[in-house]
């Protein structure tokens, strides 16, 4: 905890931000079983759910100005380099599943390029490549020295912080004075079909309503 952080837990605890804080603490319910099951199985700190809360407020289908997708805001390369398909049927970049599981393992090469948790969350916003350029330029390996000498963008040097805030609060939402009920977690068994089969006829099988058909497979772009 450092001035910039506690900044950001104003900002989220007394200010503008407390919506978006509300908001959070509602949809993580809805994925935190699948998420801190698949950073425990890829060895990555559970903390890093809040990173997800800080991209897209835990929605599959978040897109950004950068064309960036998903609950972790992969962009297109990126999602395809840890395996994330993307064609005109499905984009799994709002896989919530598949995409964390991206994610995770993305998140892990980071830490072990770095060796730093708080370095490898600057590169997975601003990319490694500037975040190697900012220690080489500084000869620093501490994100808080690279914030402190304008090394970063501004967007990341406010997004660790960020993380932190939000972390914080998550961890203990009474004592920042939140009263919110999580929603109920997604149960669900993930089935291969064999050929391409019309949603209709899924959901009609399943005595399940459309909407909510679409709504757990986000990454399916059509009808089929």
């Amino acid at each position: 905890i450092n001035d910039r952080v506690i900044s950001f837990l104003d900002l989220y605890t007394k200010g503008s931000g407390r919506r978006t804080i509300e908001v959070a603490l509602e949809r993580i319910g809805l994925y935190r079983p699948m998420i801190e099951r698949i950073l425990a199985e890829e060895g990555v700190p559970l903390d890093l759910i809040y990173l997800a809360q800080v991209e897209s407020l835990f929605k599959p289908k978040a897109r950004s100005r950068a064309q960036a997708q998903g609950m972790w805001q992969f962009i297109s390369s990126r999602g395809a380099e840890y395996g994330l398909r993307q064609n005109w049927w499905i984009d799994e970049r709002s896989d919530p599943e598949k995409s964390t599981r991206a994610a995770a393992q993305h998140l892990g090469d980071l830490y072990e390029q770095f060796g730093d948790w708080y370095l490898a969350m600057a590169a997975y916003n601003s990319g490694p490549g500037r975040v190697s350029r900012a220690m080489a330029r500084t000869g620093s390996s501490d994100f808080w020295t690279l914030a402190g000498q304008l090394q970063l963008p501004r967007e990341t040097r406010n997004y660790v912080p960020t993380i932190l805030a939000m972390t914080i609060i998550g961890k203990n939402p009474t004592r920042y004075g939140f009263d919110v009920t999580p929603s109920d977690g997604i149960e669900a068994e993930r089935v291969r079909v064999s050929s391409a089969t019309d949603l209709r006829v899924i959901a009609d099988y399943l005595d399940l309503p459309l909407d909510q058909l679409q709504a757990m497979n986000p990454h399916v772009l059509r009808w089929a």
